[in-house]
């Protein structure tokens, strides 16, 4: 049984670009592993607009990176406010790019998986409360359903804390389901705790492809250096169109 398979970081930083931030989730194999799985890397990369009135991150691009066997694909989409459209591309590993536009419908409110959990974890979607179900909206792929999120009852909790060797700030359980390719996953579903203050503790992917339920859990968190500015690059620059 192989313990430690895998690390990843998250990282939140103002850009060149005023008023838009960089929220990334990115990871990579590690040991035997990293060698048996050809050097997987995967980046998730989401370029955010704060909007001051409404207190809550707005995706303006967001990107799915991922490298095996040194062949890389490439998944983006991005929410183009002021032609009201969102345009979902993909590039394979035989660099053709697929592209697809949707309409932006009135009065919706759009997330990406990072902007969604920035918003979540401040309470834009109202607060912690256990036996509920939020449903979010998530919308990175063609005709998205809304994320169904379900917090765990107290009893409910107390079942799965048992089976938790390390307790500390496991305070709700939740539950969801996201696309299988996004988490390379044969159903999609994902359990994990939160902490009182709505910060991910661990996280379970189940049934990964290679792996079976595959589970992280946070070591640490640093106040990185606010002087700090992330790049945007040409590429996502030219891609962002606010009203």
């Amino acid at each position: 049984l192989i313990s430690h398979c895998g690390d990843a970081h998250t990282s939140f930083l103002k850009t060149d670009l005023h008023g838009i931030y960089r929220t990334s989730l990115e990871g990579r194999t590690v040991g035997f592993i990293d060698f048996l799985m050809g050097r997987l890397r995967y980046s998730y990369v989401s370029y955010s607009q704060y909007l001051a009135g409404e207190d809550r991150l707005r995706p303006v691009v967001f990107l799915i990176k991922k490298r095996r066997m040194g062949k890389e694909s490439l998944r983006s989409v991005v929410f183009n406010y002021a032609a009201r459209e969102i345009i979902f591309s993909e590039t394979g590993d035989n660099k053709e790019t697929k592209a697809h536009k949707e309409p932006m419908l009135k009065d919706r409110i759009y997330e990406d998986y990072l902007t969604l959990l920035y918003n979540f974890r401040h309470g834009y979607y109202g607060p912690l409360k256990r036996d509920s179900i939020y449903r979010l909206p998530l919308y990175i792929r063609e005709k998205m359903k809304p994320l169904a999120l379900k917090i765990a009852s107290f009893e409910e909790q107390k079942k799965n804390l048992k089976k938790e060797s390390n307790k500390a700030n496991k305070d709700y359980f939740l539950q969801f389901q996201v696309s299988r390719q996004d988490v390379s996953s044969g159903s999609g579903e994902v359990e994990g705790w939160l902490s009182t203050r709505a910060a991910p503790i661990k996280g379970t992917i189940k049934n990964v492809i290679f792996f079976g339920d595959l589970w992280g859990e946070l070591i640490e968190t640093r106040i990185g250096d606010p002087s700090k500015i992330a790049a945007v690059p040409d590429s996502v620059k030219t891609q962002i169109q606010l009203p």
